[in-house]
């Protein structure tokens, strides 16, 4: 289907989000754009809309005000907080290319010295590596790439639009080498066809080498199960039983995430292919706090193996934000982070 696009004004960028769940520790979270034309298999944001009546396209939506709005809602702003790019719909997604909605926030949040992290999985980010450097030397501010495999035509396969993943970690290597925050999104992993050793392991490994310095493991969540179904029935036909074990609740309806017994062996072996390759920044995203609870109580053999803890309640992931974004001391920052086993969201 054709992409359409359609340039819309926003009513306000900074929603005031507190401390978001377990994931993103960002205060505030803004998406240049309305629907992805990346149009992942797995996504529930894709212009491809699927139906029980079949498939319909919606447009891409560049809030086009935003900038200006940005600009004004940061000067009012008593207290700044990290802002998250790419939440849901890629910043840097095709039409960004033209429009350069996301090269002008970023200006705008650096003269502002405010912090954001950017989540992407297009090398277009390459093009604002200026700007994110400069940012960087003011504020703890990131930038993370999401890779699923490294098989390209499975990633094509998955994610027909966006960069293949060589280009990725390309520009994992070029963001680190320019001293910029850079790590890896291994999510989302789909069950029986990312999930294995050898995938999870060789990302880890070509994301350490190329300069990441942290790794976040995801779990597929079904929030989109019409795509997901109609992307295994065409492919992975074979694989429905199962997933439908995994995700189907008794009602007929689906569960955010899989069964607790696949998620926890998932993040078990992800940790233990982190320790063995020895990254120093390592999380497994849970969907839900008592989630992550039962899991460290369950895996954790010694006292410091439940420090990891600590970035998933609150109010220590207050805590921890506020001495990276507060804290003026280098050396006592870093010790203090690393101590407590802080991850950079």
């Amino acid at each position: 289907m054709p992409i359409k696009y359609e340039k819309v004004h926003c009513k306000t960028v900074l929603g005031n989000l507190g401390v978001l769940g377990t994931r993103f520790w960002t205060r505030h979270c803004f998406d240049p754009y309305s629907n992805c034309e990346l149009n992942c298999a797995y996504c529930s944001t894709s212009t491809i809309r699927h139906t029980d009546m079949g498939e319909s396209s919606a447009n891409v939506c560049a809030k086009t005000n935003a900038p200006q709005l940005l600009k004004a809602e940061l000067n009012r702003l008593r207290a700044k907080g990290v802002v998250s790019i790419g939440l849901a719909m890629d910043a840097y997604q095709p039409i960004e290319k033209n429009l350069r909605l996301t090269r002008q926030i970023l200006q705008i949040l650096k003269d502002h010295n405010c912090p954001f992290a950017i989540g992407t999985k297009s090398d277009l980010v390459l093009r604002d590596i200026d700007i994110i450097s400069e940012a960087s030397k003011k504020s703890p501010c990131l930038v993370s790439l999401s890779i699923t495999t490294l098989d390209a035509d499975l990633a094509k396969l998955m994610e027909p639009s966006a960069s293949s993943p060589k280009s990725r970690l390309e520009a994992i290597r070029q963001l680190s080498q320019a001293g910029i925050t850079t790590g890896v999104w291994l999510s989302p992993v789909l069950p029986f066809i990312t999930d294995s050793d050898e995938n999870i392991t060789s990302i880890i490994d070509a994301a350490i080498k190329n300069g990441a310095q942290y790794i976040l493991c995801g779990a597929l969540d079904m929030r989109s199960p019409t795509g997901v179904l109609k992307f295994l029935n065409t492919h992975y036909p074979a694989l429905i039983p199962k997933y439908e074990y995994l995700y189907k609740k008794t009602d007929g309806s689906y569960s955010y995430y899989p069964i607790e017994s696949y998620l926890y062996d998932l993040y078990r072996r992800f940790i233990s292919h982190c320790k063995r390759q020895k990254v120093q920044s390592y999380m497994p995203h849970f969907h839900t706090r008592n989630q992550a609870l039962i899991f460290y109580i369950r895996n954790s053999q010694s006292l410091g193996e439940f420090i990891p803890l600590i970035n998933y309640l609150s109010p220590s992931q207050e805590i921890l934000q506020t001495i990276n974004l507060r804290c003026k001391i280098k050396g006592l920052k870093r010790s203090a982070l690393k101590t407590l086993r802080y991850f950079p969201h």
